[in-house]
């Protein structure tokens, strides 16, 4: 078939079609933060974008799982413990029950997943293959469905909640260390950094360069908490049976 045909193994990071996917998503988020008070104001949209993306995410996925099987048998590489698998089914299950509570444990993992996949595209395949479409496709849709649940349905983070999130993928990471070990895997990346990252390992050597990894995530976890620092009580544009309207958020993020 056309979209599987491995002719299209010639990806490049930072190649036209890696930068255009890049502006595609890019693109996407300007639009949901120029029209965030339409999507708020308008319930059953927001309810059909939300399982539209959820249902997407999870098909793309399992596309990918019956195409990799195909190619050379099923591996333990496939099971869904890396950032961006459990990222993305935990987006795709916050999509549906959209849950605040839920979306405080994955907010960091998500865009910190995102970030650094789609900045060091790790896929060989090129537009048009599927596998490109999967990779920049689901990795761009639960980035984007963490900046709707910020700007849309402004669910907020406090910095207590970026510290549980991290506390929970460090008890995580715990076992999955060890699942490695067992398997022969690398999820999570713990037993090997990403292409892109190996100049880390080659310049600090084993161990210190899980513990530099580790603190570089956190790092980002807390980076990803800075739009939640803004200031309280700031007027807000809200748009209510066609009309523009002022509000006030609340330090919690919800309209008075």
């Amino acid at each position: 078939m056309f979209f599987f045909d491995d002719r299209f193994e010639t990806f490049a990071m930072f190649s036209v079609s890696h930068v255009l996917a890049l502006l595609v998503l890019a693109s996407i988020a300007i639009l949901i933060v120029r029209y965030r008070h339409v999507l708020a104001a308008n319930p059953r949209l927001d309810k059909r974008l939300r399982i539209g993306v959820a249902c997407t995410m999870v098909v793309m996925e399992w596309v990918f799982y019956v195409w990799s099987i195909s190619r050379g048998g099923f591996t333990y590489d496939l099971l869904p413990l890396g950032l961006c698998a459990m990222s993305m089914y935990l987006t795709a299950i916050l999509l549906v029950v959209d849950k605040e509570k839920l979306f405080k444990v994955i907010y960091p993992w998500a865009i910190t997943g995102a970030f650094l996949s789609l900045m060091v595209a790790t896929t060989t395949f090129n537009f048009p293959h599927f596998r490109y479409m999967h990779y920049f496709g689901n990795h761009g849709l639960f980035l984007l469905a963490m900046l709707y649940y910020s700007v849309v349905r402004r669910y907020r983070m406090t910095y207590h909640d970026t510290l549980k999130s991290s506390l929970i993928l460090f008890l995580i990471a715990i076992p999955i260390y060890v699942l490695n070990i067992v398997l022969k895997t690398n999820h999570l990346f713990l037993a090997a950094l990403p292409d892109g990252f190996e100049g880390l390992t080659e310049a600090v050597g084993s161990p210190l360069w899980l513990i530099i990894f580790v603190l570089m995530i956190f790092g980002l976890f807390n980076l990803w908490h800075l739009p939640f620092l803004k200031k309280t009580n700031l007027p807000s544009k809200e748009v209510v049976d066609g009309h523009d309207t002022l509000t006030t958020i609340d330090e919690k993020g919800f309209t008075l």
